[in-house]
């Protein structure tokens, strides 16, 4: 399964990890930011200089759940949008500090999240860099929380497969039966 990333971080996070770092003081992360920015590209490249939207666009924040270390160099942040949470749409995503710098930021296709039973989103912002689990000061490991659809995914790509063979199979045995009936002297 291929890899896309599309979130950056900002260079005010960059900064913020950079001081961080020279301070041996962690990243602080704290809440992801959800807004609903009017005619945002989700194709466009992101913007290093972007800051917080203005408050008439955020739809919702959210205290995080949780964080995982991926390796030396990943670290992940994960929140639960619950079913009880809505309604609102959104297009834009913003990991924030404690001090309410935007660090990173990414851009989406429209999200619609409605409240009812069944509607959950699972939101999770990875970043790269040097030592970051150490600088995060994050221990836990992200795959111990981070869920790995692969399976599910193998397993309907096989019963996909099956039932369209099968298909195939049994509309060919129906044509060479229609063909049967025919005499072609």
């Amino acid at each position: 399964m291929s890899q896309i990333i599309t979130g950056i971080i900002t260079n005010a996070g960059k900064a913020h990890i950079a001081t961080s770092a020279l301070n041996n003081q962690g990243l602080n992360v704290t809440e992801m930011v959800f807004a609903n920015i009017p005619n945002l590209n989700e194709h466009a490249t992101r913007n290093p200089n972007e800051g917080m939207p203005p408050s008439l666009q955020i739809v919702h924040r959210r205290n995080i759940d949780v964080e995982g270390r991926v390796d030396e160099n990943t670290v992940a942040w994960a929140v639960v949008l619950e079913q009880d949470v809505g309604d609102f749409d959104y297009n834009w995503i913003g990991l924030v500090t404690d001090a309410g710098l935007l660090l990173a930021v990414d851009y989406l296709p429209m999200q619609r999240k409605r409240k009812g039973v069944n509607n959950v989103h699972n939101r999770s912002f990875v970043l790269k860099f040097a030592a970051a689990a150490a600088l995060s000061r994050i221990t836990i490991p992200a795959q111990s929380w981070m869920f790995d659809y692969s399976p599910q995914i193998d397993r309907i790509d096989s019963t996909l497969l099956t039932i369209a063979t099968i298909q195939i199979n049994n509309m060919n045995r129906a044509v060479k039966q229609i063909y049967k009936g025919f005499n072609y002297e």
